[in-house]
């Protein structure tokens, strides 16, 4: 089969499964691993694999860096000791407890083989929690904390992966040197990726045009990720901090027209590479079974359980322990500055643990060896427990996740976040408000001469006062109750203008059908139209 077809497959699958199951708690990168494992038991069905340089080299690049650049630099801050130990201790103690559990059961595997393991399957992947938590109201502080995780985590493992493969390969291996070079690469990659975002965040302000201005945007990751890789490092640490720093620097200074695209195009690009992602390692699991046949079914499961028992447990005793209470136990500071969170709260940043494809891509960009364990090849068997790590904390914290939030009672904490959101939105609002009422009278008094204009700033000026007492009310009526239907008010609320906007745009279309209007003066009215209804829609 063609190239072509099969991606042509592997698109409508995923289009037909993100269909069937839209409305489901369910994450569609948990569905797409189901349907590719299942596909996968399908002669007929196309083989793909899994392309390790593709995926860290072109898609691990734009996901992280759409991460970064829609992540608020100021929760950045806010957040960096959880996200920094998470990012890099959790990542450096899985890899060792990984390596240690695994050498002690299989020996010949070798200890830098049995590194290589452990920092493969040591990131957790974001993208499954993440639209879990879009489905259901989660507390911000852990959102925020596990996207940051995210960001940063898979630029610690591959650096740790890259370090543990040379000892593999060279046989040689210097716990100094690999020291040293680990933090030389945080530190390089830090300073490259900052003066780079503030370097191409100028000179993008200086593109006037949207379309060229999206090119520009597409480039930024590779600019920022291939120099640092090509130089010995992981690249996804300069791709974050560049995103962070353009991110905080550009949304507000970008033309409104490409701030619309940009929040259009990213998220589509991202959501399809995810999804492929997914789908493509559930297709995968025929092939890497096939690999590792000669090796005995019982001590495969006792492989692979431990393993994934070892990443699941271990990320429990390292939040405990050492992201949430053992630091404020020793330091009053940090106990004062951030007291101790609800039980929920490391008990949720816990569960959500699950690996994702990066972690199999990793492993698949490890070379053949010489060596054999039962007749396998050691990578052979090390793509199959990384895959049972990646299936384990998908099937088992991904499903379970929804219903362990509903019985914890953590709604009741996003609830209360949900409600003060909705108030500080209202004041917000009602503070803008203020400041064009405020505006207005001033400048009517500069054009006081044009009477069309006076007649147009006195209808805006009871536009506003109307709206300010509306805004007033709606503070006064939600001030002190937790519970409302924030969804009922904002249908409520934008039903009026969107049938206004569904009036002009069935007269629009009337006269283009009559033939009074041209095809551009049709599309130029209809895309403001669409503006205008998207920013209602939020």
């Amino acid at each position: 089969m063609e190239q072509i077809e099969t991606f042509v497959i592997l698109f409508a699958t995923i289009v037909l499964v993100g269909h069937i199951f839209n409305k489901s708690i369910i994450p569609i990168s948990l569905l797409l691993v189901i349907t590719g494992m299942i596909l996968s038991l399908f002669p007929v069905f196309p083989h793909v694999t899994l392309n390790p340089k593709i995926v860290l080299d072109i898609f691990l690049p734009i996901l992280v860096y759409q991460i970064s650049a829609f992540f608020s630099l100021r929760e950045f801050k806010k957040n960096l000791r959880p996200i920094s130990l998470l990012s890099i201790g959790h990542v450096i103690f899985i890899t060792m407890l990984v390596a240690w559990i695994i050498h002690a059961l299989i020996p010949q595997l070798g200890w830098p083989l049995a590194f290589v393991l452990g920092a493969v399957v040591s990131p957790p992947d974001s993208v499954a929690i993440v639209s879990i938590a879009e489905k259901i109201r989660m507390p911000s502080r852990i959102v925020t904390i596990l996207e940051g995780e995210g960001m940063l985590n898979d630029a610690a493992a591959l650096i740790l992966f890259r370090f543990a493969l040379v000892a593999v390969v060279t046989h040689e291996f210097s716990a100094i040197h690999a020291i040293s070079a680990f933090f030389a690469v945080v530190i390089g990659e830090t300073l490259y990726g900052f003066a780079l975002g503030y370097l191409i965040g100028e000179l993008r302000l200086k593109i006037d045009n949207s379309m060229l201005q999206l090119i520009a945007s597409l480039l930024t990751p590779f600019i920022a990720y291939i120099p640092a890789e090509r130089l010995g490092g992981s690249g996804v640490l300069a791709t974050v901090i560049t995103g962070l720093v353009i991110g905080h620097r550009l949304t507000l200074r970008i033309s409104p027209e490409f701030r619309l695209i940009y929040r259009t195009i990213w998220p589509a690009i991202t959501f399809t590479i995810q999804s492929i992602l997914f789908l493509l390692v559930g297709l995968n699991m025929e092939s890497i079974m096939r690999s590792i046949s000669s090796i005995p079914l019982r001590d495969l499961l006792l492989y692979g359980t431990s393993v994934t028992l070892a990443v699941i447990i271990g990320r429990f005793f390292w939040v405990y322990v050492a992201v949430y209470y053992l630091p404020r136990a020793l330091f009053p500071s940090i106990r004062k500055k951030d007291p101790y969170a609800p039980w929920q709260y490391p008990f949720v940043t816990s569960w959500a643990g699950m690996r994702g494809a990066i972690s199999l891509a990793a492993a698949f960009a490890i070379p053949f060896l010489p060596s054999t364990i039962n007749s396998a090849n050691p990578r052979a068997l090390i793509i199959f427990l990384v895959f049972c790590v990646i299936t384990a904390t998908l099937l088992l914290q991904g499903l379970t996740l929804p219903w362990i939030l509903k019985v914890i009672g953590i709604k009741k904490y996003g609830q209360t976040e949900k409600h003060n959101e909705y108030l500080s939105e209202l004041n917000a609002r009602l503070e803008i408000t203020k400041a064009v009422l405020h505006w207005l009278p001033k400048y009517k008094m500069e054009v006081k001469d044009n009477t069309r204009l006076v007649d147009e700033i006195n209808w805006r000026i009871e536009k506003y006062k109307i709206l300010k007492i509306q805004l007033e009310e709606g503070i006064e009526k939600h001030n002190g109750v937790l519970e409302h239907d924030e969804k009922m008010e904002a249908m409520n609320e934008v039903f009026l203008v969107s049938q206004v906007i569904e009036v002009q745009r069935a007269k629009l279309l009337e006269l283009w059908y009559n033939e009074k209007i041209s095809l551009v003066t049709r599309n130029k009215l209809l895309e403001n139209l669409d503006y205008r209804t998207k920013r209602l829609l939020g």
